[in-house]
């Protein structure tokens, strides 16, 4: 009898959801009385298998089916709707829906915040609560990103990753109620689970600004867009306009004809320098300031080697950019 119903049950969320313009229906849990105050809209929802209504995604990397990115880039993005007052769970009737909350979605101290869900409330905010009596009302689309577990060592197979989204809501169904809502996702590596730089990352450049720029560099007190010191941004979406064959501040090194970065010479590369002083614990010129990053720990001496080549780039760019062909974004011996 028990699976009867629930294929009934799966028959009437997927009906609805055709009617709806819906992917997959997933209630959430909790009282089937007051489950429809708020449903999640989830395409790629695949577990458990059916005739039991989906729970959750259980995507592989780069499975176009859960994945909307579609690429095997050891991270996975998934999309969902959040519906209110839906038509879509058996047993309940929908009235009006005065709130919806999701669990670490602002950003106040809790060690758990998370900006997809804080992307995802403000999505929800725009229902116009309370008193929502409109039937299947849903947000925009919005994104949950899961990246994979990398290797302790550094080398050997990525691991699987999960995140869980919890909501609340409350309202009228036969009677005030609320409804208390879980989604979980599961990213798991593709294939051997091996991934080298470029999977990873879209060029040299973009290897650079996130495992150089963003852990040493575009931080608090340093090159963020707040401190700015010496005038400088090393922040994603700048960092390259801010180095590429542009003069420094450093009056020393201007006048001995330095760049920040002098596109085909490390060596005439002030920026370069300094990341190379403070790894290898070599003095700079006088005036020339201090190694960088200032503050922390040495960028790694295979990540130094990296900047290098990029900044040798070859006869006819230079160092390569983060926006252009595939075979001119990688500067050779940057992708092991």
């Amino acid at each position: 009898m028990r699976r009867r119903h629930s294929t009934v049950l799966l028959t009437v969320l997927l009906l609805a959801a055709s009617r709806a313009g819906w992917s997959v229906v997933v209630p959430g849990g909790g009282s089937r009385r007051s489950d429809c105050l708020a449903v999640f809209d989830a395409p790629g929802a695949n577990s458990p298998a059916p005739p039991r209504p989906a729970r959750r995604v259980d995507c592989t990397d780069g499975d176009p089916t859960c994945d909307a990115d579609g690429l095997r880039n050891a991270r996975c993005t998934f999309t969902l709707r959040l519906c209110v007052n839906s038509t879509a769970v058996d047993g309940c009737t929908p009235d009006r829906t005065d709130s919806l909350t999701i669990d670490h979605a602002i950003d106040d101290g809790d060690p758990k915040f998370d900006t997809d869900f804080q992307a995802l409330q403000a999505r929800a905010d725009t229902l116009h609560f309370p008193d929502v009596e409109s039937q299947n009302r849903c947000t925009l689309a919005s994104s949950i990103s899961i990246a994979l577990v990398p290797p302790r060592n550094g080398s050997g197979p990525w691991k699987k990753a999960k995140k869980k989204l919890r909501l609340s809501a409350t309202g009228f169904t036969d009677r005030d109620t609320s409804d208390r809502d879980t989604m979980k996702f599961t990213c798991k590596p593709a294939g051997d689970g091996l991934y080298g730089p470029r999977d990873l990352y879209t060029s040299t450049f973009d290897r650079i600004r996130q495992q150089v720029f963003a852990t040493s560099c575009a931080l608090s007190g340093c090159h963020d867009s707040n401190t700015h010191e010496h005038d400088l941004i090393l922040l994603p979406n700048a960092a390259y306009s801010q180095i590429v064959g542009v003069d420094p501040v450093t009056a020393a090194a201007l006048a001995d004809g330095l760049k920040r970065i002098d596109p085909g010479n490390p060596q005439n590369s002030l920026l370069f320098l300094k990341i190379d002083a403070k790894t290898h614990g070599t003095t700079l010129p006088d005036g020339y300031g201090s190694g960088m990053p200032f503050i922390g720990s040495p960028v790694a001496d295979n990540l130094v080697e990296i900047v290098r080549l990029w900044i040798l780039g070859d006869a006819t760019t230079g160092p390569a950019p983060d926006d252009c062909p595939d075979q001119a974004c990688w500067v050779q011996g940057t992708d092991q």
